[in-house]
């Protein structure tokens, strides 16, 4: 029953996965520092989505305690632990069931008594291990997820890297962004003009003025950096990747924009010291005035370049989309002749890349195709798209769909409002 359990939710989770992937052996722990680290970056996964009101995603999440748990009497120790571990294990798991059910049913209430019952459950079978075991890290090679050891300082067997701190994303579909621990700054070849190539060296510091180098950070979609750059208007959207100068920290990239206007800068990026997405911005100057978004209507359809984008909400009795309430959207790709478009070629590991604009000018969202990462080159898709996309705040948002088709990238706008 529940390794039926937990297949079920491995599962949901592969249906729901829009680009973090679970760490290494997570559901295949083997020690009792295993088990408990996974038990752990589980459950403040789950207080976390209970908090923000989540419950659609707690059962991914708890789904993990359930190999963990199975493998604690095992590595308890001695006959007389076992003895006591093993029913307290079983009422952790019976547990666990609970919670998902009540995170199914939208019972907030239910789902946080039965989170505390857990909680005092776990307290209870920690106190048959040693404090030590309970709080212990794991690590991972970033290059070799499923080598993983209780010391940052082991190699890697196969590539001899050192390791880095194993976590659990707390949620597949939208991870709030934390606070920039990296500072971002720009200089362009001559100020912002319409038409003409630009060549811009971007640097990124630490706190302590230190430069952020390549293995400070934790690559995403074949990238450790990706630079987000769009006009106050929301008309001209560029993805670029940077390459190293001979000055570390300092990144080089080239681009042309189509507006005289300043244009902002965002660096996507994650530390592999947190393992926190951030996304530190910076401004490019211009003598043409910044200007403001003046197009807030809903556009579900896009034309570019003889392709046509409609874009589609997944079930919600017509709704719109809400803040902080999930929902799936769908983008389908035809041809000129209305043919549906099959050749979509993989761009950083994915058909596609759905980047968002708030009209704040501040707040970012970066999301990929549901179903994880394409690293076959040769693999193509289309013509639907599935995205997951979890509103951080209400307004107006312009989303970009980045494809690539015949070797062109194209980027279809969408305009969308988010009710409160």
């Amino acid at each position: 029953m529940l390794r039926c359990f937990v297949l079920l939710f491995c599962i949901l989770l592969g249906s729901l996965r829009a680009d973090p992937v679970i760490p290494g052996n997570v559901l295949d722990p083997k020690t009792a520092p295993e088990a408990w680290n996974v038990i752990r970056l589980a459950t403040t996964n789950v207080e976390r989505l209970l908090q923000e009101g989540r419950l659609a995603e707690i059962a991914v999440q708890i789904a993990y305690c359930s190999p963990a748990l199975r493998v604690l009497p095992q590595v308890s120790g001695s006959a007389e632990n076992l003895q006591k571990v093993g029913p307290l294990s079983e009422r952790a798991l019976m547990l666990v069931n609970t919670l998902a059910k009540a995170a199914k049913d939208n019972n907030p209430g239910g789902a946080e008594a039965v989170y505390e019952n857990l909680h005092q459950t776990l307290d209870a079978i920690a106190q048959h291990f040693d404090p030590k075991v309970v709080k212990a890290d794991i690590f991972f090679c970033p290059m070799h997820p499923n080598f993983i050891a209780g010391a940052a300082t082991t190699p890697c067997d196969k590539c001899g890297m050192h390791l880095l701190t194993r976590r659990i994303p707390y949620s597949f579909i939208y991870m709030k962004p934390g606070e920039p621990t990296f500072r971002l700054t720009a200089q362009a070849s001559a100020p912002v003009e319409a038409g003409k190539k630009l060549e811009v060296k971007v640097r990124l510091k630490k706190a302590d003025d230190s430069p952020v180098l390549y293995e400070d950070l934790l690559v995403m979609h074949t990238q450790p950096i990706h630079l987000l750059i769009e006009d106050p208007s929301l008309s001209d959207y560029h993805h670029e990747h940077p390459v190293e100068t001979d000055v570390p920290g300092e990144y080089t990239f080239s681009f042309t924009p189509q507006r005289t206007a300043p244009y902002r800068i965002w660096a996507d990026l994650v530390p592999s010291a947190t393992g926190v997405q951030e996304l530190p911005f910076t401004d490019l100057p211009s003598s043409g005035a910044a200007g403001s978004v003046t197009d807030k209507g809903t556009k579900f359809t896009s034309q570019v370049d003889g392709f046509s984008f409609v874009l589609t909400l997944g079930a919600g009795n017509g709704e719109p989309l809400k803040a902080n309430q999930a929902r799936r959207m769908d983008i389908m790709v035809t041809d000129a002749e209305g043919k549906p478009v099959t050749h979509l070629e993989p761009v950083m590991n994915a058909f596609a890349h759905l980047v968002g604009f708030y009209d704040d000018y501040r707040t970012v969202v970066h999301l990929h195709p549901t179903g994880g990462d394409v690293v076959d080159l040769a693999a193509r898709g289309g013509p639907g798209l599935s995205f997951m996309f979890f509103p951080p705040r209400a307004g107006f948002i312009r989303l970009y769909c980045q494809v690539s088709v015949n070797g062109r990238m194209l980027f279809a706008p969408f305009n969308v409002n988010v009710a409160p």
